[in-house]
């Protein structure tokens, strides 16, 4: 008998399939979850090296590229007839003042020095006569240079002490080498390490995390905490790892990720250190969401399945009652109970993407965007027109109205560009600072300087909240015909920096000049 009743059970293999189910349910949400936890983990890896991406180019890079600009044009104008003597020896008071001028053009610039080949100098700000002041030797510091040299790229000093202020400091320096080939002297640009990472503390990072600028050896340059200047944060073996131009590593001794930009001139590398124990935390978080959703789902399962049992049995019961009194019509109906579906969390990802090619202050594309776009121009040999714009005394703006104010100018001048190029496709970008950049393919070229003056036009005659704010910009357009990108660009800079000399708030095409 008891053989017969097992053989008529239908509620054992109910339960058995349920089991197979809540089995098979229990594997896929583990192989989903580690699968999750993967995905995140890369995601995090691709928003922390974007985040160290834009730190380098946004604002190292336009901060060194800013300055190596002033520099070399402050020493082409030394080079010319006999200025080096007469600044430093025959009219010391005046050489002071252009000094002072030029040292006002460059807010993470402390200090500049101006030497002969006898080592004799000027320094502005003045340095008060003093004991130990009677016995500096220009010759003596890491940036005089006593031989001329045949590159014309500027140079940086590894970090040392200023022999006045005793402040920490890195110099940019250059040769200033008559048209003639004789070496006059040497042009010094003594930069403010302080002031340049207190600006790093306004940077807020994606994820909890130290990020800071070093040297090849590891030896800090910049940090948001001064105190931490010329120490050795990351070790010589670490740091021989970074070979490519940007990337990202894992210590195992210290259970650190390191992303990291590297320079050419200076041999610099902007690092963002994240602990691997913050990015577990992170990632746990993230997939414990998506487990407990799983957990939910077999609960539900089990839940059904126990029901299925209660009501498979009084069913059997109800047709064993329907047989021996003949009364079908007390037998109730089955109704199937499995109402639950599995939700994926893929809508996550897609908050990811858009950052990676725009900047967020201003609504353009970002420097990433502009270089991958003009690749794939030079790459397909497609002619186009690169214009450069640079909104006129921006740092004026910012000093008088603030900072936020200037964030204002910024995001307003970027949606008249876009108002006025997206209806012909052509896209503005933020290429840097108080800098944009517009890309025109072949069919605009013979539009781009009347799109560029409408932009310029209505930003010129734009009102602002600010009693007398008047905001306009000066722009350097240019046609390029197949010549080495860094000229081309180069050559459209000129035409920018020729707009600023004749008097701003003008376009300059290279063609024109």
């Amino acid at each position: 008998m008891a053989l017969h009743s097992k053989k008529l059970s239908f509620t054992r293999p109910i339960m058995v399939s349920f089991a197979g189910i809540l089995f098979s349910f229990a594997l896929i949400a583990i192989l989903v979850i580690l699968s999750q936890r993967k995905d995140f983990l890369e995601d995090y890896h691709k928003i922390n090296g974007n985040f160290t991406h834009n730190l380098a180019v946004n604002y190292t890079e336009t901060i060194l590229r800013e300055n190596d600009y002033i520099l070399g044009r402050a020493a082409m104008y030394f080079a010319r007839n006999d200025r080096v003597n007469q600044t430093i020896n025959i009219d010391p008071t005046h050489g002071l003042q252009m000094l002072m001028h030029l040292q006002n053009l460059m807010p993470t610039v402390s200090s500049i020095s101006l030497a002969d080949t006898e080592g004799r100098h000027l320094r502005a700000p003045e340095v008060l006569p003093t004991e130990k002041g009677k016995s500096f030797d220009a010759r003596t510091r890491p940036w005089f240079i006593g031989q001329a040299e045949a590159s014309n790229f500027p140079h940086y000093t590894r970090p040392y002490l200023d022999y006045f202020t005793q402040h920490p400091t890195v110099t940019l320096y250059k040769p200033v080498i008559s048209p003639e080939g004789r070496l006059k002297g040497t042009l010094a640009f003594h930069l403010d390490l302080t002031s340049m990472g207190y600006t790093l503390r306004q940077m807020v990072a994606p994820v909890q995390g130290e990020f800071f600028i070093v040297e090849r050896d590891g030896a800090v340059v910049l940090h948001p905490d001064t105190g931490a200047l010329f120490k050795h944060y990351v070790s010589e073996a670490l740091m021989d790892k970074m070979t490519s131009g940007e990337g990202h590593l894992f210590d195992p001794k210290s259970k650190t990720w390191y992303y990291y930009y590297s320079f050419t001139n200076p041999d610099w590398f902007v690092i963002y250190r994240v602990s691997d124990a913050t990015l577990t935390v992170i990632t746990r978080h993230e997939t414990t969401v998506v487990g407990w959703g799983f957990a939910l789902a077999a609960i539900i399962i089990i839940l059904f399945g126990l029901y299925l049992r209660h009501v498979s049995r009084s069913v059997l019961m109800n047709i064993i009652n329907a047989i021996k009194t003949g009364d079908v019509n007390q037998a109730p109906r089955l109704e199937a109970m499995l109402s639950h579906t599995i939700r994926t969390n893929k809508e996550r990802e897609l908050a990811y993407v858009r950052q990676a090619t725009h900047d967020a202050l201003t609504g353009c594309k970002n420097r990433r965007a502009f270089d991958n776009d003009v690749g794939e121009l030079l790459a397909a040999h497609q002619p186009f027109v690169l214009a450069l714009i640079d909104i006129d005394n921006f740092k004026s703006i910012n000093d008088t109205w603030g900072h936020l104010s200037g964030d204002i100018v910024l995001r307003n001048v970027a949606r008249e560009g876009i108002q006025i190029m997206q209806p012909h496709h052509v896209s503005v970008y933020r290429y840097g600072g108080e800098e944009f950049a517009v890309i025109f393919p072949a069919e605009l070229m013979n539009s781009a300087n009347a799109l560029l003056e409408a932009w310029r036009t209505t930003v010129e005659k734009r009102t602002w909240r600010e009693e007398n704010l008047r905001v306009t910009f000066s722009a350097g357009l240019g046609e390029w015909h197949f010549e080495p990108l860094e000229q081309f660009i180069g050559s459209v800079d000129e035409a920018l920096y020729t707009a600023k000399q004749q008097g701003k708030n003008r376009i300059v095409s290279t063609a024109s000049r």
